[in-house]
């Protein structure tokens, strides 16, 4: 007696990853603004609907993961908050932080180049970066009380900023191994920091 076959169920969605490395793919050969939704959902062979759970829109597919990196760096000096050397625990919330984000992700680097050369994402992009300084800022300020003066939180997280985005556009502009980076920001951040050290006398 002859067996009827059950039709095979529905694939399963492409996972958020897979979706955000389509999208970022797409970004990267056309350029952000010639990317639609539309676009990337052929590309990742799933529907909108899908897609706007996952990212909530198309900026999502950048925005999400930059506020996640700032959570990580929030949680890590949270985590140091009873070490004694503040600009050492900074320094190193920030290179954790980042070696946390860079390897979560395939095209976390890539995403940072599209906010960075990308005019339509400027807006947020300084929007974050104010948002990531916040949690070294406050960390300074809490951990070094009336010990210094009120412009050394911004300084510290401005000088931070800094090095972090170099090192971002070093990348960018050299193509080099991941390890490169987090190796160069480690080196570079203690560089700038021990500069600092003074305004803690």
């Amino acid at each position: 007696m002859e067996t009827r076959r059950r039709p095979p169920g529905r694939p399963p969605a492409a996972s958020k990853e897979d979706v955000e490395q389509a999208a970022v793919a797409l970004m990267i050969d056309r350029g952000y603004e010639n990317v639609s939704v539309e676009d990337i959902a052929a590309a990742a062979g799933i529907g909108r609907t899908t897609f706007f759970r996952y990212f909530g829109s198309k900026s999502g597919v950048i925005w999400l993961e930059f506020d996640a990196t700032i959570e990580r760096l929030a949680d890590v000096l949270e985590a140091s908050a009873d070490a004694d050397d503040v600009l050492g625990s900074v320094r190193t919330a920030v290179l954790e932080s980042t070696r946390l984000a860079v390897f979560s992700s395939d095209v976390w680097l890539e995403r940072f180049q599209l906010l960075d050369t990308t005019p339509d994402l400027h807006a947020g992009a300084q929007a974050r970066w104010e948002q990531w300084r916040l949690p070294i800022e406050s960390f300074v300020a809490n951990r070094a009380g009336d010990h210094v003066d009120h412009y050394v939180p911004m300084v510290v997280a401005a000088a931070c900023h800094a090095v972090f985005v170099a090192e971002l556009r070093h990348w960018r502009n050299r193509d080099s191994e991941r390890i490169d980076l987090l190796t160069r920001l480690d080196a570079h951040l203690g560089n700038v920091l021990s500069h600092l050290d003074g305004l803690f006398g």
